[in-house]
C-alpha cells in the first residue's frame, strides 16, 4: 500500500537551512558562463556514488561580483582563501590562472568527493527494511576523496599541462594505462597528483589514483550521477540562466556518513533534510543584493513513499508589521503536527518529544492537545518575534531606554466554534489556577481578551482577525502592531520583499529572519555571542528569506535568498606568494 508522506514545513526549511550552508561553505572555496539548460560538466563521468559535487562558472565577471559582496573583512578572508587555493594548486607547481589555464578551459569546472572504498547497499544488513537504498559506498575515516574535471575546449593546450611540468622541484613524472586511457602521475609540492584526458574533452584530475580510475570507469560504461533516478528531472526544476554554482548532495551516502560519524547509530529521522530523500540539488546565482538558492529534493521515483501535493494558503505575512524580526509560516498545523509527531516518536533523541508536550499540556491546562487544540487547526500558521516600537510601549522605568519584542503566534480555525470552545476554557483556566486578571477590552474597536500576571506583570492578548485567524500575543501591547491592521506591512518591507519570493505560488510556507535588526547594537531580542570564527560571516549577512512548495509527488522546491553586504568594486587578491618556477613575459 502507498504511504502517503505529508508534508511539513520543518522538512522543507531544514532542506533549504542545510543547501544555505552547504552553499555558503562553497561561496567561500573555489575557482569563472555556463550554459542556460543541461547537466553540470562532468555529471556523465563520475560514479553515481559520489557524495557531492560542486560545480562553478568560470566567468570572470561572476567572480567579480562576488568579491563585491561582504564587509571588509569577509571579503579579506574570501581573497585569501582563493589566493592560498591558486598558491597551493598553481603557482607552487609554476602555473598562471591566465596564462595557462583559462586559454583551454571550458564555462565551468566541477569539483566531486569521492570515497575509494566498495560499493555496498545502505541498509542492507537489515532484513525488515521497507524500502531498498540505491548502492552507496561505505565511508571509512577518511572517505572523500576530490575530483577535479575542467571541460577542454582547446585540446592541444590543454596536453601541455601535463606534459611540461613546471613545479621549480622537479615534478617527477611517471605514466600507466587503465582501460586503455593514459593516466600521467606526477609528484609536485609535497603531493602527488594524477591526471587523465578523457575523449579529448576533459581533463581529471585527483590525488588519488583509485579515484581517477573510479572516473574512468565510469566513463566506460559504469552508472554515473546523470543516471541517478531523479537527477535530471529535478535539475530540470531549477535552471537559471546564468547561474554561479550548481550543487548535488547524494542523500543516502551522505546519511551513511553522518550515522557513521555518530557515536550510536543515527535513525532515519534525525537526518532531515537527508532522510528518504535520493538527491538533493540546488542552483546558486548572483543577484544585485547577494546569493540566491533554488533548490529541489526528491524521492526515488519507484519509491512507495510519496508527497502529498497540497500547499496551503499564503495569507499571514500580509497581516504581520514591518517591525518583525523573524517569522516561520506554514500552510497547515494539523498535517505538520501529524508529520512531526509520527516522526519524532520513532526517534528517541528528537529535540521536542510529542508524549512530553502531550503530558506537559495536560498537567498545566487539563487540555487534550489533539482533541481540543489541534483539531481546529487545519488551516495556515505562523509563528513570529516582532519589535515593539518605542511608541507603543509603556511608559519606561526612569533611566531606562530602548525598545522590546514580543511573540505572536498566528493560526487560521477550520472550526470556529470549537476554537471559540476552547479558548473560553482558557480564560477560565488562567484566572482561576493562575491568578490571572482576564479581561475583555478592545483594541481600535476590536474586540481582544487580555490576561495578565499580578506577579510578572506578563501581558497575553488573545483575540481574531479578519478570515478566522486566531492569535496570541505574548509581549504588552504587541497586538497593537498588528490591530486594526499594521501601519507598515512586512510583505512591503524592504528585507522581506528583497529575501523572501511571493511569487513562488502556491507554497507551503516561509522563513525570514532579519539579521541586521536582530544583530544590531540595540538589539531588542538578547542574541548569544557568536563563535569568533563566523561571527564577521555572519555580521556580513542582512537577511535571509526561504519559500518552500511540494512540487509533486516525488519532489519538494525551495527559493533561498541571503542578502549580504556590498562594496561598490570588488577586492582584488593577495599577489602570490610563491613566485612560478618558470617565470613568463607574457605572466602578470
Amino acid at each position: 500500500m502507498t504511504k502517503k508522506r505529508k508534508s511539513t514545513l520543518l522538512l522543507l526549511s531544514g532542506a533549504a537551512i542545510a543547501l544555505v550552508a552547504g552553499g555558503i561553505g562553497a561561496y567561500w572555496l573555489l575557482a569563472r558562463r555556463l550554459p542556460a539548460g543541461g547537466l553540470p560538466v562532468g555529471m556523465d563521468v563520475l560514479p553515481q556514488t559520489a557524495l557531492m559535487t560542486l560545480s562553478f562558472s568560470t566567468d570572470e565577471s561572476q567572480w567579480r561580483t562576488l568579491r563585491q559582496f561582504g564587509t571588509d573583512e569577509t571579503q579579506t578572508s574570501l581573497n585569501q582563501t582563493l589566493a592560498d587555493l591558486r598558491d597551493r594548486l598553481l603557482t607552487a607547481n609554476g602555473y598562471d590562472y591566465k596564462r595557462d589555464i583559462q586559454p583551454w578551459v571550458g564555462d565551468e569546472i566541477t569539483v566531486a568527493f569521492l570515497s575509494a572504498q566498495s560499493p555496498v547497499a545502505e541498509g542492507e544488513e537489515s532484513e525488515e527494511s521497507e524500502e531498498s537504498e540505491p548502492p552507496i559506498l561505505q565511508p571509512q575515516e577518511d572517505p572523500q576523496t576530490a575530483v577535479m574535471i575542467l571541460p577542454i575546449e582547446d585540446p592541444a593546450r590543454a596536453q601541455q599541462i601535463l606534459t611540461e611540468p613546471k613545479s621549480e622541484q622537479g615534478a617527477t613524472l611517471s605514466e600507466r594505462d587503465y582501460q586503455g586511457v593514459q593516466i600521467r602521475e606526477f609528484e609536485s609540492a609535497g603531493e602527488t597528483y594524477s591526471a587523465a584526458v578523457l575523449d579529448n574533452r576533459l581533463l581529471v584530475i585527483t590525488t588519488a589514483g583509485d579515484a581517477i580510475e573510479q572516473v574512468i570507469d565510469t566513463s566506460k560504461g559504469g552508472a554515473s550521477v546523470a543516471q541517478t533516478p531523479g537527477f535530471n528531472q529535478a535539475l530540470r526544476q531549477i535552471v537559471a540562466p546564468q547561474p554561479f554554482a550548481r550543487i548535488y548532495v547524494n542523500a543516502p551516502a551522505a546519511r551513511a556518513i553522518a550515522s557513521a560519524g555518530s557515536p550510536q547509530a543515527l535513525p532515519p529521522q534525525n537526518l532531515t533534510p537527508l532522510q528518504n530523500n535520493r538527491g538533493i540539488a540546488a542552483t546558486v546565482t548572483l543577484e544585485s543584493e547577494g546569493l540566491r538558492f533554488q533548490g529541489v529534493a526528491w524521492l526515488d521515483p519507484d519509491s512507495e513513499t510519496v508527497y502529498e501535493v497540497k500547499n496551503g494558503d499564503d495569507k499571514l505575512p500580509d497581516l504581520l508589521p514591518a517591525e518583525t524580526l523573524l517569522m516561520a509560516s506554514g500552510g497547515n498545523l494539523q498535517r505538520f503536527w501529524q508529520d512531526y509527531s509520527q516522526r519524532a516518536e520513532m526517534n528517541p533523541i528528537s529535540p521536542l518529544s510529542p508524549e512530553n508536550l502531550r503530558t506537559g499540556l495536560n498537567n498545566l491546562t487539563g487540555l487534550d492537545l489533539e482533541e481540543d487544540l489541534i483539531s481546529w487547526m487545519g488551516g495556515e500558521f505562523s509563528l513570529s518575534v516582532i519589535e515593539i516600537p518605542s511608541s507603543a510601549e509603556p511608559p519606561a522605568e526612569p533611566g531606562t531606554v530602548g525598545t522590546r519584542a514580543g511573540v505572536l503566534i498566528m493560526v487560521k480555525a477550520s472550526d470556529r466554534a470549537a476554537a471559540d470552545a476552547t479558548l473560553a476554557e482558557l480564560d477560565e483556566l488562567v484566572g482561576d489556577r493562575y491568578r490571572f486578571q482576564v479581561q475583555e477590552t478592545d483594541i481600535e474597536g476590536q474586540p481582544v481578551v487580555q490576561w495578565t500576571s499580578p506577579l510578572s506583570g506578563l501581558t497575553i492578548t488573545r483575540g481574531w482577525l479578519e478570515g478566522d485567524v486566531a492569535f496570541l500575543a505574548f509581549g504588552a501591547n504587541l497586538a497593537q502592531t498588528i490591530l486594526p491592521q499594521p501601519d507598515a506591512s512586512l510583505v512591503a518591507s524592504q528585507p522581506f520583499e528583497q529575501s523572501v519570493d511571493l511569487e513562488f505560488d502556491p507554497n507551503n510556507g516561509h522563513f525570514f529572519v532579519n539579521v541586521d535588526r536582530l544583530l544590531s547594537e540595540d538589539s531588542p531580542v538578547p542574541v548569544p555571542n557568536l563563535p569568533p570564527a563566523n561571527e564577521a560571516f555572519i555580521q556580513a549577512i542582512r537577511a535571509i528569506g526561504v519559500t518552500a512548495a511540494i512540487q509533486d509527488r516525488h519532489s519538494t522546491r525551495y527559493d533561498v535568498r541571503v542578502l549580504l553586504d556590498k562594496t561598490d568594486r570588488p577586492s582584488e587578491l593577495p599577489a602570490p606568494s610563491v613566485p612560478p618556477a618558470s617565470p613568463s613575459p607574457e605572466s602578470p
